[in-house]
């Protein structure tokens, strides 16, 4: 694959983390928070150059955060990326725990910082928005994990090359 098409890629799952984000604005920032985007950062596991994307697509969705500051510019997209790091590193063998771990270091990365911003407890913070990103990242998972079902099957049916294009 080329540098070029692997630049692309990056930008459009980019731009579609930032557009999912922001069509669901209101439950995508915040103390209680279920931001679908997120599962698109499995995409790491199959697509190891879409790594990239993770900082770039947090930081521009983070733009229309009610937090936008230094803790969402900066601390969040740093945080996702080193949470996604398991999925490049070992997602094709263990993609739902890496999953699992990006959803627990996001999560606890968001309610850190919102329990640093405005000066509230922690531990609610923590519960709530790791649980729904750990179910967002399952869900994730069992997308993926049916796509790429569906693949092997019309790889299965018509040769190494999967069904004929139309």
């Amino acid at each position: 694959m080329t540098k070029t098409r692997e630049l692309a890629e990056i930008a459009v799952i980019s731009a579609l983390y930032v557009a999912l984000t922001y069509l669901i604005a209101p439950i995508a920032y915040g103390p209680i928070q279920f931001r679908v985007s997120e599962a698109l950062v499995i995409l790491v596991a199959s697509r190891r150059h879409l790594i990239l994307f993770v900082p770039v697509g947090c930081a521009v969705a983070n733009l229309l955060s009610p937090y936008t500051g230094v803790w969402d510019l900066i601390f969040m997209p740093i945080m996702s990326t080193i949470g996604a790091l398991p999925i490049f590193f070992f997602g094709r063998r263990f993609l739902l725990v890496t999953s699992w771990f990006y959803g627990v270091v996001t999560g606890l990365s968001v309610a850190f910082m919102i329990a640093i911003v405005e000066k509230s407890g922690f531990a609610i913070l923590a519960l709530s928005i790791t649980t729904s990103q750990v179910i967002i990242m399952t869900a994730g998972w069992l997308f993926f994990s049916g796509y790429v079902m569906l693949q092997d099957r019309g790889k299965e049916r018509h040769g190494r090359e999967g069904p004929p294009r139309v």
